[in-house]
């Protein structure tokens, strides 16, 4: 969890930075997700005029830029706000599984007990990424909107899901996913982050055959070797055979018809 000052300030809690090898970018280090971590960006926002009171929390992945929406929420601490952000990631995660088509409902609790199961130790760093910030800033501006369009100060569970799902993460973003790419990517946040969810948390359950991916399970989208929160200085290349919405959609069709 790279957490901006607003976040920190936000939560109360004082952070270490995230530290510099070469001394340069102090607190505003790139980040980026590998096979044995995913980093967050995590940034809270005040509000203006009606909304003066209310503070938002978004959260954004690295490298699929996938947005988690929290509107005007009652952390109490970070622990409250880790035991809430990991239930709405399972929770997204599993529905977009399903709804790809990649599993089905009823495979819904096996990788909910993945989830559980598999050890996962949250880390704090007090430090900002420019680049996924700005990601963030777009998913400020969505939930500005939403709240000038339908007149309220905050939003329910169900609608921030929604407004996440069908507005930010379902376009195309482009991005240099890391400092020294030469050019920019163009991708779906959704499909890369339930790329990222089959990996981690559907182990047995594909029905497809993948290259170099052991039977039932789905394929690594980080085939090259694994980084860090601070990044190693190695491009990871994307294998033509990264599982995507689009790609079990169109195979669900063709099944189908």
């Amino acid at each position: 969890m790279s957490a901006t000052n607003a976040f920190c300030k936000y939560i109360q809690q004082d952070m270490a930075r995230l530290p510099s090898p070469d001394g340069k970018r102090v607190g505003t280090q790139p980040i980026a997700s590998g096979e044995n971590v995913i980093a967050w960006q995590v940034h809270a926002v005040k509000g203006h005029g009606k909304r003066k009171a209310c503070t938002d929390v978004i959260v954004v992945e690295a490298r699929s830029r996938y947005a988690i929406l929290f509107s005007n929420p009652k952390f109490a601490d970070v622990h409250e706000f880790t035991e809430q952000f990991a239930s709405r990631w399972a929770r997204e995660g599993m529905y977009m599984a399903v709804e790809s088509g990649a599993t089905t409902q009823d495979q819904a609790q096996i990788m909910y007990d993945q989830f559980l199961d598999m050890d996962k130790e949250f880390r704090f760093v007090r430090n900002t990424d420019l680049s996924v910030n700005g990601h963030v800033a777009d998913a400020e501006q969505w939930l500005s909107q939403s709240y000038e369009r339908y007149g309220v100060k905050q939003l329910d569970e169900s609608e921030e899901i929604g407004l996440g799902m069908q507005r930010i993460n379902c376009v195309h973003k482009k991005a240099r996913l890391f400092p020294d790419a030469k050019q920019m990517e163009s991708f779906i946040p959704m499909s890369r982050m339930v790329d990222d969810w089959l990996f981690r948390f559907a182990r047995g359950l594909s029905e497809w055959a993948y290259p170099r991916t052991p039977n039932g399970d789905f394929p690594n989208p980080f085939p090259a070797t694994a980084t860090t929160v601070t990044r190693q200085e190695t491009t990871l290349a994307l294998p033509d055979n990264v599982v995507n919405l689009d790609e079990f959609r169109k195979r669900k069709k063709m099944l189908q018809g």
